[in-house]
């Protein structure tokens, strides 16, 4: 894993992480992006992920490969 990609990563985690977000579906973590006033690289990268439930960070982490 490059540095860029471990910089990426918990850039995502800090705008959305917690337990209470998930499970949730791309627009929920967008929402809840939006929410915590994410930059908007965090906001294009939630919205290019595809639309369906995931279990944890991890989860979404792996469909951004």
């Amino acid at each position: 894993m490059t540095s860029r990609e471990v910089d990426s990563r918990s850039e995502l985690a800090k705008w959305i992480s917690g337990t209470h977000v998930f499970p949730a579906d791309r627009a929920a973590l967008l929402k809840q992006a939006q929410s915590e006033g994410a930059p908007d690289e965090v906001l294009d990268l939630v919205g290019s992920i595809p639309d369906r439930t995931y279990e944890n960070l991890q989860d979404v982490v792996d469909e951004l490969g």
